[in-house]
């Protein structure tokens, strides 16, 4: 499977002891589907949106709890619908619901050694969310889940985000915005 996408953030998931090719395959594919169920999901009309849309900067945490809920609700009916097996889909509603939350897109998943997650954000700031989602290691936690399902034993996941794919990814949503910036981060995690 070819995935590309303009404008979105590699991060690559680093697993020890490493997946084989078919584990990361399987992986890859299963991201991937649940990624475009989500996205077909969220249309300008849907109740997803219309769940978005009430996310406020001045929301309590509960009411924002409430609403992942819902997400979370509305992405495993999906996610069932779709065929994604039913072992991995209480880990990837969670994956997906934040995702959705910060209003990031995870674009499709490529086995490579690693395995790639293509994320796209549309603008400067919400790459920002996804860099902090990054850091905070909220983003290892629910993807750490999704791995578990796949393997059997011990096994520890690391995200790593190569720093000129990230300022790649800033001079894109920069020029595209018509704005001048420059911004470096090294994010491994």
């Amino acid at each position: 499977m070819l995935c590309i996408l303009t404008g979105a953030l590699p991060v690559h998931m680093n697993v020890s002891p490493s997946l084989d090719r078919t584990t990361e395959e399987k992986i890859s594919e299963v991201v991937t589907e649940a990624a475009m169920i989500v996205f077909r999901m969220n249309t300008p009309t849907s109740t997803t949106a219309a769940l978005l849309k009430r996310l406020k900067p001045n929301l309590s945490s509960l009411e924002k709890d409430w609403i992942r809920d819902k997400l979370k609700q509305r992405i495993s009916t999906a996610l069932k619908a779709g065929g994604i097996p039913q072992g991995t889909i209480h880990a990837l509603k969670s994956v997906y619901a934040n995702l959705l939350m910060e209003g990031i897109e995870l674009g499709c998943a490529q086995p490579c050694g690693c395995i790639v997650l293509y994320f796209r954000s549309l603008t400067l700031e919400i790459l920002s969310r996804l860099k902090e989602m990054i850091l905070s290691r909220i983003l290892l936690g629910v993807l750490s889940e999704v791995i578990r399902l796949f393997i059997h034993g011990q096994s520890q996941v690391h995200l790593i985000v190569h720093s000129e794919d990230f300022e790649m990814t800033v001079s894109c949503l920069s020029i595209s915005a018509g704005a001048a910036m420059l911004l470096s981060f090294n994010i491994e995690n």
